[in-house]
């Protein structure tokens, strides 16, 4: 089997060792290569990065799967998109030290990062990326293709809409709800509900003007 790692920057190289370390117990994957349709094919992080159109040559007979490995939501929903009308399969990678109740559902596309805690019945949808140390608590549901950074804390009975950013560190109360396209900012703490792409920040948490993209990152 060969994993394709959608997205060659800073979570592109997370991911990757991510998988190192579990491939040293499960040995899934024959080769590791990361995609990134801004970068010339090239010799990358011990491996080779290269854009979308040419991995078909690299499958060859074996079987192979993608992961997408950004951090924007709507960015993370475009590359889920692309693969998946190419006909590809999408992995759930899950770091061997994370801690995932037998009762939580996790679909296909997520990654669940290092020294994570996910509590009973809670439901992580498609392509959904959980950050080291972050704790998703008993019968949360996060939609598809949101965000969820290091340290971040889901309470209980919460629900985090699709395409939705929750920011280092932020933390959520027990029954909140995040809506679609929404940003939680750093070390914010969220008591109560959030409309539909709003950006939150503070604590508590409160809208902020000036993100009527509802991206993350902006560029310099």
């Amino acid at each position: 089997m060969i994993l394709f790692i959608y997205g060659a920057k800073g979570a592109g190289v997370e991911v990757y060792d991510l998988v190192k370390r579990n491939n040293t117990i499960n040995s899934r994957y024959s080769q590791i290569y990361f995609i990134d349709d801004f970068m010339d094919e090239k010799d990358y992080y011990g491996t080779r990065t290269m854009p979308f159109a040419s991995c078909q040559k690299y499958i060859g007979d074996e079987d192979a799967e993608f992961i997408i490995a950004v951090g924007e939501p709507a960015a993370r929903k475009l590359l889920y998109d692309r693969v998946k009308q190419a006909g590809y399969s999408l992995a759930t990678l899950i770091d061997e030290t994370a801690i995932v109740s037998d009762t939580v559902k996790v679909l296909e596309g997520c990654i669940i990062n290092a020294y994570t805690i996910v509590s009973s019945e809670a439901v992580i949808k498609e392509n959904c990326m959980v950050m080291f140390q972050s704790i998703i608590g008993h019968h949360a549901v996060i939609e598809n293709h949101c965000v969820i950074c290091p340290k971040a804390t889901v309470g209980g009975h919460s629900k985090v809409g699709r395409q939705s950013f929750l920011g280092l560190g932020s933390s959520m109360m027990q029954w909140v709800k995040i809506g679609n396209e929404a940003v939680v900012g750093l070390g914010s703490m969220v008591f109560r509900d959030v409309e539909d792409g709003a950006t939150v920040i503070g604590n508590p948490a409160r809208v902020t003007k000036g993100n009527s993209e509802h991206k993350v990152f902006h560029e310099a």
